[in-house]
């Protein structure tokens, strides 16, 4: 154990040069966009791109190609054009570094990423240890918590994610917050002991990391553990480890999220459609030869009688969108540790 942090402590330390404050940073909030910068390009409802902004570089995608070029400079938020349409530069966030990141693993989504902040209590300066990193979704909104003064260690038993995530934390100036570290938290336990407030696991066996994770939280302060698993049978043993290491007010929850989208229901009055039948059916796309005879046969009519047949101004209702939908994501165990 001693030769496995004194590894660590050696391969995983920050690079020096991360402390450069005219880095790029996720925390940086000119008005126009700069060389160096992280861009999230928008381009249609769930696509997305994360760019490095540098000269000489091009962005393919849906909408043709981008040259950075074009994109130094410009405001947040505008909206450019690329050679087959337009798209929207966007400032980093957390949460659209999530949508946006390369997936080397199963990520977090936001719904979760919100309440696992929440439960954990984080505040700028608290002391976080995360384990496993992952494709380092939740570690950014960690990362981005508990700075400037706090610090996040997050652990993973493979070395090539944990090396991507600290280059990225890097090029996203998170490097004086966090310490990504190689280490199987659920036979070596974490980075630290005795000196966070809160501790996040994702891992296959949850009861395994407890007892390393009571042993990192600080006894003096206390603090919240929150465990994120997809079965229950994972849940129930690690239930029976959180009681028996001391752990109160242990809670399960489960989050079903449901997206809407607001669109515009148009109505037909009942003298119009004996008048005139459907017109509703007749002005849709999908209708075919049918409706597009009944829909001459409406315009016909209506030139006859003088009469304009058009659509009442609709309401608004919300549907379900998109249609399918992920029904669970995981289960979220939370409990406290009470100061010593």
């Amino acid at each position: 154990m001693a030769k496995a942090v004194e590894r660590l402590k050696t391969t995983e330390s920050v690079d020096s040069n991360a402390t450069d404050p005219n880095a790029p940073s996720f925390f940086k909030y000119e008005d126009r966009i700069e060389e160096g910068d992280t861009a999230i390009v928008y381009v249609c409802f769930g696509v997305t791109h994360a760019i490095v902004v540098k000269r000489g570089m091009t962005l393919a995608m849906k909408y043709g190609a981008l040259r950075h070029e074009f994109i130094i400079g410009k405001p947040w938020g505008s909206r450019i054009s690329a050679t087959a349409g337009y798209v929207y530069l966007l400032r980093p966030s957390s949460e659209l570094w999530s949508r946006s990141l390369p997936r080397r693993t199963q990520i977090l989504y936001t719904h979760d990423c919100a309440l696992i902040l929440q439960l954990l209590e984080i505040k700028p300066g608290s002391v976080i240890c995360e384990s496993g990193t992952g494709s380092g979704s939740l570690s950014h909104a960690l990362a981005m918590a508990v700075a400037p003064t706090g610090h996040l260690y997050t652990h993973d038993i493979d070395e090539s994610r944990t090396k991507t995530v600290e280059q990225e934390f890097k090029t996203h100036g998170l490097s004086e917050v966090t310490t990504p570290v190689v280490q199987d938290v659920c036979k070596y336990g974490f980075f630290v002991s005795n000196a966070c407030d809160g501790v996040f696991l994702d891992v296959p066996a949850p009861w395994e990391a407890i007892p390393h994770a009571a042993d990192a939280i600080s006894r003096s302060r206390g603090g919240r553990l929150v465990s994120f698993s997809p079965c229950i049978e994972q849940v129930q043993r690690a239930c029976e480890a959180m009681r028996k290491f001391g752990f109160v007010q242990i809670e399960t929850v489960e989050i079903v999220p449901r997206t809407y989208k607001v669109v515009q229901q148009n109505r037909q009055s009942l003298a119009e459609f004996n008048e005139s039948g459907d017109s509703l059916a007749a002005t849709t796309n999908f209708g075919g030869r049918d409706h597009r005879k009944r829909k001459a046969k409406i315009e016909e009519n209506g030139a006859e009688s003088g009469k304009s047949w058009t659509l009442a101004s609709g309401n608004c209702t919300a549907i379900t969108f998109p249609y399918n939908q992920p029904t669970h994501s995981g289960y979220l165990t939370h409990a406290t540790l009470l100061p010593v």
